[in-house]
């Protein structure tokens, strides 16, 4: 399905573009529509497109070998994702699957490099989504080294609240979603959460985590806490 000018213009790296670029760019996208689960990038395969969410929520993601997920990221309305091998033409580094019904614009590899050259608007947004990206893995290195579970839940649960608030995130994570995210187990999630409800952080009832209180659960993911649930 072909794209509008006014939907590239909404991408940040495209939006100081003129109007014949805008159109060179919106001839060469492809929109597409992922089901829930569905897997949108297999970690591995060649393709050198550079993804963008219109709409819905991604995950991107490692599987080791015996099928253990590390989330590495979540990739939400407005933000793009698949950024190197679309530079550098090199294969995918991890697995992307929708965690929402998702809307994606696909922009092809020779299109991009193109007004990378041409373009110097173009290329500082490139840096910018390398750079966001870069510094979002280097805080989870971070988080996965110094930080104990509890406090990586509790940052999780924070990020997560500011998500839902702005619109990006439709529905809340599962405590599945949430160890695949920590590095851990679901049931080392769930005494997490037991703690974070004892610490009088949130409340968990019939599933559902609210944040009863937003300082204190900061206080607890900065990992000052003295909580120490196990990974």
């Amino acid at each position: 399905m072909a794209v509008g000018q006014e939907a590239i213009r909404r991408i940040p790296m495209f939006a100081s573009l003129g109007a014949e670029d805008l159109a060179r760019v919106a001839a060469v996208t492809r929109e597409r529509h992922y089901a829930r689960g569905e897997l949108i990038i297999m970690e591995g395969d060649h393709g050198g497109a550079l993804y963008y969410v219109q709409s819905g929520l991604v995950k991107v993601f490692k599987l080791s070998p015996d099928g253990k997920e590390q989330v590495l990221r979540l990739i939400s309305a407005g933000y793009t994702f698949n950024d190197v091998p679309a530079l550098d033409g090199g294969p995918n580094p991890a697995n992307v699957a929708a965690l929402e019904p998702s809307t994606i614009y696909m922009i092809g590899r020779e299109e991009l490099r193109r007004l990378i050259r041409e373009r110097p608007a173009v290329a500082e947004g490139v840096i910018a989504a390398l750079a966001l990206a870069l510094r979002h893995l280097v805080g989870l290195v971070e988080d996965l080294s110094f930080r104990h579970v509890t406090a990586r839940v509790a940052r999780i649960l924070l990020e997560q609240e500011q998500a839902l608030a702005e619109g990006r995130q439709a529905r809340r994570l599962t405590q599945q979603e949430m160890a695949a995210m920590a590095g851990t187990a679901r049931e080392v999630v769930g005494r997490a959460l037991k703690e974070l409800e004892a610490a009088g952080a949130i409340s968990a009832r019939q599933g559902r985590v609210l944040i009863i209180n937003q300082e204190r659960l900061r206080l607890l993911a900065g990992g000052g806490s003295g909580l120490g649930t196990g990974g």
